[in-house]
């Protein structure tokens, strides 16, 4: 009884929140004008929204309320974003999003349109409370478990999931692959420190202490890696990003607490362009600011609102191949897929 009620609130939250018209074939609603960051042409990088997801499902038809509820107290084909937070494209255009208040991984294959969740029904393996996730070139992706302390691993050709690394963690949330020295970056909230693993599973080392000095972090939430191998890391009650190279070495940071332009509320995801733009979602100002290399703010896109390009909580954050960029925009609950445009 009390399972049945709670998947009646968690329907009736995502009517309430999330249930809008959809105009496309893949349960993508568009905007009748283009949407473009900053307005003017003339702007040396901009950004355009191209699309969001709600739900997925095999058919991709058009349902009614009452059917909708029908299938979400069933388990059937529909599938509705609660709470996302990490994203993850791999290079075959496989989207993955953590989804926090479902308690599972969203895994969907935008060329064929099928969609699964991970774990699959039966797996001996559960998720408690899972924050983010990566991929490595081997056809494994990687999510951080919270609650239950621990990182899991999931092939993707053999479809199991397996407890990676159960020790030495106390609270993972980010996670991140190095593709330049093939290790693993976790954050480890708990300990205010980023610790690499192989991917065979062994930490190869860590850095990183509670502090506010240059390389110590107060409590830091998710990472991303640049091309060069960077690590950039949110420490985020120091209102700050830190980047560090591959090894763990303090290279420089930005950022301070404040409300206005260029300075951070409550920053969480991070990411990178192509060409080096550092993207921070702030969880307060509801938008995505935008820097250069160096920490120079170069734009801000977003604001509060449910509309396309308007955010409630912006959370995680990934840019893909392509230089698309996928936030989770959590409260809306849904997945706002934008455009990077290089400068011509």
């Amino acid at each position: 009884m009390k399972s049945t009620v709670l998947l009646i609130l968690i329907f009736l939250g995502g009517c309430l929140c999330g249930c809008g018209p959809k105009s496309s074939q893949e349960g993508i609603q568009r905007p009748g004008t283009e949407l473009v960051w900053p307005a003017s042409p003339q702007a040396p990088s901009r950004v355009r929204w191209v699309s969001e997801f709600r739900e997925w499902n095999d058919t991709v038809v058009h349902k009614g309320l009452w059917k909708r509820f029908i299938e979400a107290l069933t388990g059937k084909e529909s599938r509705f974003i609660v709470k996302p937070y990490g994203i993850h494209v791999d290079r075959q255009d496989r989207l993955f999003i953590v989804d926090v208040g479902l308690r599972l991984i969203h895994f969907m294959d935008l060329k064929s349109r099928q969609y699964s969740a991970i774990p699959r029904d039966g797996s001996e393996v559960v998720l408690h409370t899972p924050i983010d996730l990566t991929g490595d070139a081997q056809g494994s992706i990687y999510i951080t478990d919270s609650e239950a302390k621990v990182i899991l691993r999931y092939d993707l050709d053999r479809e199991v999931m397996e407890q990676w690394v159960t020790e030495g963690l106390s609270r993972p949330t980010g996670i991140a692959y190095n593709h330049t020295n093939r290790l693993i970056y976790a954050v480890d909230s708990g300990i205010h420190q980023i610790i690499a693993f192989s991917l065979e599973g062994s930490e190869e080392f860590r850095f990183g202490s509670h502090g506010a000095d240059p390389g110590q972090f107060n409590y830091p939430t998710a990472l991303a890696v640049d091309r060069a191998g960077n690590i950039l890391v949110t420490d985020a009650l120091n209102a700050r990003i830190q980047i560090f190279t591959s090894e763990g070495m303090y290279l420089h940071a930005f950022g301070q607490p404040g409300d206005t332009s260029g300075r951070f509320a409550k920053p969480k995801g991070v990411a990178v362009d192509s060409d080096g733009h550092i993207y921070v979602c702030d969880a307060l100002f509801d938008a995505v600011q935008v820097f250069d290399p160096n920490g120079s703010l170069l734009m801000i896109f977003g604001e509060s609102g449910h509309r396309p390009g308007e955010f409630w909580m912006p959370s995680g954050i990934f840019i893909d191949g392509q230089d698309r960029i996928y936030v989770a925009d959590s409260f809306n609950q849904r997945v706002q897929i934008f455009q990077y445009l290089k400068a011509q």
